[in-house]
């Protein structure tokens, strides 16, 4: 089984902002997602909930038939799960969209 993976969010319940690629990254993405938004994160892409705008907001996280969520933080030690990433192929259906869909035309 594979522990570090792509991750497909879809957003269940209410109205938050969050952030892709780390708040202390200049390049970073802030937004604002809401009920029935579907994100599809790529492995090693940081991402958390800064602010919830309206209260109970709830999102679920969906991965790749054998794999499941890990933490990779890049840190000492954590060099195996960073090449991984590296070597992780694309979705070979879109997560929403199946045989055809924004995700395979990447």
């Amino acid at each position: 089984m594979a522990f570090t993976s792509h991750e497909v969010l879809g957003i269940s319940s209410g109205r938050a902002r969050l952030c892709f690629g780390h708040e202390d990254n200049p390049k970073r993405v802030e937004e604002v997602l809401e009920q029935g938004d579907v994100i599809v994160i790529p492995a090693g892409v940081a991402h958390r909930l800064l602010e919830d705008l309206e209260g109970g907001f709830e999102m679920v996280g969906c991965y790749p038939r054998g794999c499941s969520w890990d933490m990779c933080y890049g840190r000492e030690g954590e060099e195996a799960k960073v090449k991984g990433i590296g070597g992780l192929g694309w979705f070979e259906r879109d997560p929403v969209y199946g045989d055809e869909g924004p995700v395979l035309e990447v």
